[in-house]
């Protein structure tokens, strides 16, 4: 029996970003910008580096599940499956199964779960990032709790919305401390952009709240 907790993002305006690159990232005045182009032939050192294995390989969000990843080292090691299904009640869902009880911790399988015409697939390479990290921090959160920590936790969000929604804004932040608030910045849906924003000039990542 498979048992999920869902955990929606927000799907916001599709907007067309010329990139600029340096490698396989670069800076736009001080943001952090990846390039789906500059990752085609590096899916197996991607792969190697992470210690990750997204699944199926040639998923339309492989390489942008594999970068995401590359700011999760607690990750290290697990499975990312990639799975599409019809008339879910969320486009984007964290998902966690009881197959994990089963399973050392660190052999935990994880699922992004997908509407078959979820938006994430229509984004820009930099705002995938954001929603992936997004849902990484709820698998990084995952990874730390036991079963019954787990069960715990999905009384807690089912039951209570106060706990829901502090918890979905807890991993836009997880997703700023991981490295990705600039990617997260347009696609974030339980912190504001002003918030976002805030949030990384006092981690850091912005020298303003001006700097858009």
């Amino acid at each position: 029996m498979r048992f999920i907790f869902k955990t929606p993002v927000c799907c916001g305006l599709l907007v067309v970003i010329t990139l600029l690159s340096r490698d396989v990232s670069g800076q736009i005045n001080g943001r952090v910008i990846y390039r789906e182009a500059d990752f085609k032939d590096k899916i197996d050192s991607l792969r190697k580096t992470t210690k990750n294995i997204v699944l199926p390989a040639g998923d339309p969000l492989e390489t942008a599940t594999y970068v995401a990843l590359s700011h999760y080292p607690e990750l290290a090691g697990h499975t990312i499956k990639i799975k599409y299904k019809k008339n879910v009640r969320h486009p984007v869902t964290a998902s966690w199964s009881f197959r994990n009880l089963f399973r050392a911790r660190k052999r935990h399988v994880y699922v992004l779960l997908l509407s078959t015409d979820a938006f994430v697939n229509r984004l820009d390479f930099n705002r995938q990032l954001g929603v992936i990290g997004h849902e990484l921090a709820h698998f990084a959160y995952y990874r730390e709790r036991s079963g019954l920590g787990m069960a715990w936790w999905g009384i807690r969000y089912v039951t209570s919305k106060k706990f829901r929604y502090q918890f979905e804004k807890d991993a836009d932040r997880a997703t700023v401390d991981h490295g990705l608030g600039w990617q997260l910045l347009h696609v974030s849906f339980y912190m504001k952009s002003d918030e976002v924003r805030e949030y990384m000039k006092q981690k850091g990542y912005m020298q303003s709240t001006s700097d858009r």
